[in-house]
């Protein structure tokens, strides 16, 4: 055990104005704090990250002998860190993208370390400050091709035991029953673990650098494995010892006891490799180069704070800027006739529209289509067109999205299911006068710029739905409207047209 010892007097007034920086920072920024602290808490995918402050604490620790040989001054270069963390903060506001927002938070706060405490100390640090990253909720991007990887992992595990199985997207049916490889299943939860844990040891345990990425590599391929094997197990043990026993079994082994035994043979394999010291100090402080010249600690304070300040005026919300917004009311489209919503429990979700119209669509050929309109001011917290909860899939409902079918007329079409039914969805989306697109990341950008240049905000979203009946319907009755309304850039406008 080291021995604490005092605080080096050079130390004492950088510290002390760091951690009001620190303070300041976090209490201007609350929102972003507070959204990054109930992630943490309430979500199991990003529950890890609740281990990543104390283990950057103990990393700053394993360097603090050495690191208090140095003497530390404010650092005009740490502008430029703190200015590049405002920007991505400043984009993911006006794109109501909270992973920039959470970015650039993260990025701001590691920028203060080389304004207040300078260039040598900020080299000694640099692996503690990286590990900073790993506080962003990020990996939710991953699921759904981890579903589909999951799916086909598991399915051909069934062929090599003899257990016939037949896929639909992320859709597994047995003889015995009905799987569905949830986003929990996905996998993406233990990777993105997996992926700070290999990390932290990648830099404990080697030297070398090609064996530290050898090594994140073999973790991260054996986590996916795993999760293609955990798949497959489950449902072997529903087919063979009924479905009750493999959720219970699925929940408390697979939860807790397989996924540590894997961490454990991983750690385990990779230990004969180990080329590192354990005993061996992080950092050498005669080998962190030149202090430079020091700066102005009121200047660089006031410039930073400034920095900080800069995107938060521009992104001002001035209510009067808002245009007027249509009305949303339903259009048919020549040889479709407008009709009453079928029964059915799917339904688009759009929270904080200001307008919203539903209805449907009939075609000449007995086609039936469900229509969604929603109209957006502008793109804010709670009033987001495109965002978790929004759209064709409601994670409140049994639905969930299965498959990609293929694109008509050059946007995508999505094949959702639920127990008992299946629906094919096309999705649609346009932010002022912009082009008209099915891409999410589209969306963002063209509100981003809507924003940034005090453009127009307002945007709509619209949905076509066919439902998949007896095998007829579905994408086929998608295209039918399409060609009939002339395309489907065409077809939005019909839809969407102001009254």
């Amino acid at each position: 055990m080291r021995a604490v010892q005092k605080i080096p007097f050079a130390w004492q007034r950088p510290l002390a104005l760091l951690a009001i920086a620190y303070v300041l920072l976090l209490v201007l920024f609350w929102r972003d704090t507070a959204h990054l602290m109930r992630l943490w808490w309430t979500s199991s995918t990003f529950t890890h990250c609740l281990f990543i402050l104390p283990l950057i604490g103990w990393l700053v620790w394993l360097r603090a002998g050495e690191l208090a040989k140095l003497v530390p001054q404010s650092w005009w270069g740490g502008l430029i860190w703190l200015a590049g963390g405002a920007m991505v903060w400043m984009f993911g506001a006006a794109g109501s993208v909270a992973l920039l927002r959470q970015l650039g938070l993260v990025l701001m706060a590691q920028a203060l370390i080389p304004i207040f405490l300078g260039r040598q100390v900020t080299r000694g640090l640099l692996f503690p400050l990286f590990f900073g990253f790993f506080l962003v909720p990020a990996g939710e991007e991953l699921v759904p091709p981890m579903q589909h990887l999951t799916a086909d992992m598991a399915m051909f595990l069934l062929r090599l035991s003899g257990i016939p199985a037949y896929l639909d997207g992320i859709f597994i049916t047995t003889p015995h029953g009905y799987f569905k490889v949830a986003e929990a299943c996905s996998g993406v939860k233990f990777l993105v673990a997996m992926a700070a844990l290999a990390v932290l040891v990648a830099h404990l345990c080697f030297a070398r650098w090609g064996r530290r990425i050898a090594f994140i590599g073999f973790a991260l391929g054996v986590a996916v494995l795993a999760n293609g094997v955990r798949a497959f197990s489950t449902i072997w043990m529903a087919e063979n010892w009924g479905q009750q026993f493999a959720i219970g079994a699925d929940h408390l082994i697979y939860g807790w006891i397989f996924f540590a035994l894997i961490m454990a043979i991983i750690g385990w394999s990779a230990s004969h490799w180990f080329d590192r010291d354990a005993d061996a100090v992080p950092i050498d402080a005669t080998q962190l180069g030149g202090a430079g010249v020091a700066s102005s600690t009121f200047g660089v304070a006031l410039a930073a704070g400034l920095l900080v300040l800069a995107p938060m005026g521009w992104l001002r919300v001035d209510a009067a800027r808002d245009a007027p917004l249509p009305a949303a009311q339903p259009h048919d489209v020549s040889g479709w006739r407008i009709s009453n919503l079928p029964d059915g429990d799917w339904r688009a979700r759009f929270d904080g529209a200001r307008a919203r119209a539903d209805w449907a669509l009939v075609g000449p050929r007995g086609e039936e289509i469900i229509i969604t309109l929603a109209r957006f001011p502008h793109q804010r917290d709670g009033a987001e067109m495109v965002g978790y909860a929004q759209g064709a899939v409601d994670p409140d409902s049994d639905w969930s999205w299965s498959d990609a079918r293929p694109p008509i007329d050059g946007f995508g079409i999505d094949h959702l299911k639920n127990r008992g039914a299946a629906i094919d969805v096309l999705t649609l989306y346009r932010v002022g006068a912009g082009a008209v697109t099915d891409s999410a990341r589209q969306v963002k950008l063209d509100a981003l710029c809507a924003r940034l240049l005090r453009g127009d905000e307002r945007a709509s979203a619209l949905i076509i739905a066919a439902p998949l009946r007896g095998g007829t319907g579905g994408r086929a009755a998608i295209a039918a409207l399409v060609r009939d309304a002339g395309g489907a850039d065409a077809l939005f406008r019909r839809l969407t047209a102001a009254p």
